[in-house]
């Protein structure tokens, strides 16, 4: 969907330094106005009235085969890790990108994935998506426990249901462990901020257009505090909206400081950069 000249050439027009990478995941998803209104309606339903409904509609967004589905249309999911791709954009460009390692639980070992990239130079936290996946969190617990050990951060994408939803079992299993919750912790969004306030390793980030919007982006600052709120993307995805999400936290009326915490600090004292 983009080349990483294009890639670049965005980051520096932005004026983002460097940016984390994370391997393809899904085959390209069209982006357009009614896909946007589809993302919308989710949105409204996860935050309104009706929550469980929307959680169950989200699930069945991915089928039994092991596809997504929107609007119609079905897109394959990478089940094995694509690992290699990142690791040579890294290699071409050393000080533009980082690299979250992708592991799937459900499509080989995590810890030896991890054991061939994390002593790698860039690679800086393990990137999980039980969503797409179809498997509950806790099979995680090893890749969990090699990454708290390791001094790596651990970020998901949540699923809608009790297992693949379950944003309480690595935190408790694991309480050195930073866990970043993708999204703004979606699809549970107010209720998982209110348990993370508690807990001083759990931060969400404020990646995806389809999934966060500027309403979402600040009712999670101000119900966790700028210092647990990383800022991000979720591009190739929403080229414009990223723009405005960027632009919506330059205005907002934080300090400095929380500003660069959200754009950058959080994350680089959570990777010891």
């Amino acid at each position: 969907m983009e080349t990483v000249e294009e890639l670049l050439d965005r980051m520096s027009g932005q004026g983002i330094e460097r940016t984390a990478l994370i391997p393809r995941m899904v085959e390209p998803i069209p982006v357009g106005r009614v896909a946007e209104g589809a993302s919308a309606l989710l949105r409204s339903g996860l935050t309104g009235r009706w929550p469980g409904l929307a959680r169950r509609f989200y699930n069945r967004t991915v089928t039994a085969d092991g596809k997504f589905s929107l609007l119609g249309k079905t897109y394959g999911i990478c089940a094995a890790p694509r690992n290699a791709s990142v690791a040579r954009v890294m290699e071409a460009h050393p000080d533009r990108f980082f690299g979250w390692v992708f592991v799937n639980p459900n499509a080989g070992d995590p810890l030896a994935e991890l054991g061939k990239w994390v002593r790698q130079p860039g690679w800086i936290g393990v990137k999980t998506h039980p969503f797409w996946h179809r498997y509950p969190t806790a099979l995680l617990d090893d890749a969990a426990a090699y990454a708290s050990e390791a001094g790596l951060p651990l970020l998901l994408h949540l699923g809608g249901d009790r297992e693949r939803g379950d944003y309480r079992y690595l935190p408790e299993r694991h309480p050195k462990l930073r866990i970043v919750y993708a999204h703004a912790g979606m699809p549970f969004y107010r209720e998982l901020w209110d348990y993370a306030k508690g807990k001083d390793h759990v931060f969400v980030d404020l990646s995806g257009a389809a999934f966060v919007d500027d309403r979402l982006r600040r009712g999670a600052i101000e119900a966790l505090g700028p210092e647990k709120c990383i800022y991000g993307t979720d591009g190739p995805y929403g080229h414009v909206n990223d723009s405005w999400a960027l632009e919506h936290i330059l205005q907002m009326s934080l300090s400095d400081a929380d500003k660069e915490r959200i754009l950058s600090g959080n994350f680089l004292e959570m990777i010891n950069a």
